[in-house]
């Protein structure tokens, strides 16, 4: 394992531990209705329990969780263009790991905005979410299964 996926590691760790903490205050600090879907402007649009906070972490913990059982695929499942050889197929496996190591952090941080959010609105009784957090997330992920792909190709290039 890398540095990179090491360190990317202990920041999703962090993160997934920061949304649970989170989540489970918010359970128990509010009451009544919260918001948990908001329309394209930010306001609200549905309404839950406080709750609601719990399954969303559970599933941002899940999509993180496989995240991490893809990670430990055989490299014999991956489609590599050009012949495999045992180098090549060691570099496409550092990158793919990488590629999820970074996939992981920013879908923990995703999920922990989203809480953040959810907490933000429910406790200062705001009307809208700020938007451009979210769509900062997906353009993250984005960017980074771009940057990962051209590194794929570069590699099978480089046999």
């Amino acid at each position: 394992m890398s540095t990179y996926e090491r360190n990317a590691n202990r920041l999703t760790v962090f993160l997934l531990l920061v949304e649970i903490g989170l989540a489970v205050a918010g359970t128990i600090k509010l009451s009544g209705p919260i918001p948990i879907h908001f329309k394209g402007n930010g306001e609200p649009n549905r309404w839950g329990n406080p709750s609601t906070l719990l399954v969303i972490a559970f599933v941002g913990c899940c999509l993180v969780g496989l995240l991490w059982i893809i990670r430990h695929s055989s490299t014999e499942l991956m489609n590599i263009s050009g012949s495999p050889t045992s180098e090549n197929r060691a570099n496409q496996q550092q990158n793919t790991n990488q590629l999820l190591a970074t996939i992981r952090a920013i879908v923990a941080g995703l999920f922990l905005g989203v809480i953040s959010q959810i907490l933000w609105v429910s406790f200062y009784h705001q009307k809208q979410i700020i938007l451009w957090p979210s769509f900062l997330f997906i353009a993250l992920i984005l960017a980074s299964t771009l940057f990962g792909l051209i590194s794929a190709l570069r590699l099978s290039a480089d046999r």
